[in-house]
């Protein structure tokens, strides 16, 4: 298996985007929640598990910034 430094600086990249889209996601649900406890990445949204008051809340927030509870 060879190294190809281009790949790598692809795939870097690529952490780059997802981690700004976790980010963004998050940020999005924090809006509604009061802490989030857990995180799903998938390649059309972000599953955020948090508390809300003494509950427990899932969110999807989706790629084009629509956000729906589960």
């Amino acid at each position: 298996m060879s190294f190809n430094r281009e790949d790598s600086a692809w795939k870097g990249e690529a952490d780059m985007d997802e981690k700004m889209r976790v980010q963004k996601a998050e940020e999005k649900a924090l809006e509604r929640l009061d802490y989030i406890l857990e995180y799903y990445s998938a390649p059309d949204f972000v599953e955020i598990v948090g508390r809300i008051g003494g509950d427990t809340a899932t969110y999807r927030v989706y790629n084009n910034g629509d956000i729906y509870e589960r």
